[in-house]
């Protein structure tokens, strides 16, 4: 049976639920999966040789193309493909240093000669970082085309970066035959991140080598939440998944104001080191918050839905009020919670806060008019709302032989399309 002329692949946002700051510090924070804000990557199959890459979303009006000969494989680190093992853990300079070099070369990488910007160059050399440690010569693609759509604002702290990540490194394991669209209730591993057999496990891996070329030093949790889903809870350097998580209704509204996440955490940082007899309890306290939540999801009570869970709720309110004396707040946030609180509901910066997003608890008996009428007074003072579930699918993968790309770009809901197919 031959392997699909294209693919689709979409992977979520993330959130930061509770232990923003405290994590910093070796605490427990708790990430979700945003299964209504999603990135999505349509991968084609070529023949001519060469590599095409189409990213709207970050501005640019024309796709960079590359021929897959310009790629510096003397430089690249094998690969061994026995049980789907990655080899280096570190990424390999010397081939990303060539890689920048070709993405800068406007003959070689930009045939309309169009300025790109730093994080469009970030974002393509990610895509030919990938590419070339991965490729495989028996792979029956001599070429791929990449198209980037998304949801998902980008630099607000939602995990955008990790969702294309996350949407990279499966598309081109598929694309170049190291793993394979899983079949309805097959076992393709769960959040046991030792097992190197697993699918999930060797994307998640490969995105992670994706974020250390965005950030540097990422903390490895926004793209462990886009490939596996759900929420996870994670503590110097060590994730587990929270099994009986179920997923939870937010408005989440973008306040746009920009922040400066290591300028944040300095701060606290300096407020931490000039008054540890205080701020060492705050962010104790905030560790406890997260640990509470994770005992009400674990306790069973099935007859208590969690979002109507009042321990739960009041969790959102003590977890914003500790972050707010951090001095992480911002007019911003204020204004969201004020709106909402009209309608007797919750809210709480997430993130790094000084602006950026705010979530609010959506229970399940508010009324839909109540939600437009919040989501009308927030976005009339320039705000952008989004209403959304938290925890839900990781990676979704499509075979596309039947989608046309003029069906992917004009779809105003790809999630639509049928036959997705989840790794979780």
């Amino acid at each position: 049976m031959s392997s699909p002329s294209r693919y689709l692949v979409s992977a979520p946002g993330k959130v930061i639920l509770f232990g923003e700051h405290a994590v910093v510090y070796g605490k427990t924070a708790i990430a979700g999966s945003l299964d209504g804000l999603r990135t999505y990557v349509f991968f084609e199959k070529r023949d001519d040789g060469f590599l095409e890459l189409n990213l709207p979303k970050l501005g640019l009006q024309h796709p960079l193309l590359w021929p897959i000969s310009a790629l510096p494989y003397s430089k690249v680190t094998t690969v061994s493909k026995e049980n789907n093992s990655l080899q280096e853990s570190t990424i390999n300079e010397e081939l990303l240093k060539s890689l920048k070099e070709i993405v800068l070369d406007g003959n070689a990488g930009n045939k309309n000669n169009q300025e790109i910007n730093e994080l469009q160059q970030v974002a393509a050399s990610v895509f030919l970082y990938l590419y070339a440690s991965l490729e495989d010569k028996q792979t029956s693609w001599c070429g791929t085309t990449v198209h980037i759509a998304s949801n998902l604002p980008v630099g607000a702290g939602l995990g955008s970066s990790a969702a294309y990540s996350v949407c990279l490194a499966t598309g081109l394991l598929l694309v170049l035959g190291h793993i394979t669209i899983p079949n309805y209730g097959e076992k393709v591993g769960g959040f046991n991140i030792s097992d190197s057999s697993s699918p999930m496990n060797l994307i998640n891996r490969w995105a992670f080598q994706a974020e250390k070329i965005i950030h540097g030093t990422p903390s490895g949790i926004d793209n462990a939440v886009a490939t596996y889903g759900g929420a996870v809870s994670f503590s110097k350097g060590v994730m587990e998944n929270v099994i009986e998580f179920q997923s939870l209704r937010f408005l989440l509204t973008n306040t746009k104001v920009p922040r400066n996440t290591r300028t944040l955490v300095a701060n606290v940082r300096k407020l931490h080191d000039k008054c540890p007899h205080i701020v060492v309890p705050i962010l104790e306290a905030i560790e406890g918050i997260s640990s509470k939540f994770k005992e009400i999801i674990n306790s069973g009570d099935s007859q208590k839905e969690l979002n109507q869970n009042i321990e739960a709720i009041e969790l959102i309110d003590f977890n914003h009020y500790l972050l707010n004396s951090l001095r992480v707040g911002h007019p911003s946030i204020d204004k969201v919670r004020e709106i909402a609180a009209q309608y007797s509901l919750h809210s709480k910066l997430t993130g790094a806060g000084g602006g950026g997003c705010v979530l609010t608890l959506l229970r399940d008996d508010v009324p839909n008019d109540d939600i437009m009428k919040i989501m009308l007074n927030l976005t009339s003072i320039g705000f952008e709302c989004f209403e959304t579930k938290v925890g839900g699918h990781g990676i979704s993968i499509l075979d596309a032989s039947t989608i046309s790309k003029q069906e992917f770009l004009s779809s105003e809901n790809i999630q639509q399309f049928s036959g997705w197919k989840h790794f979780n």
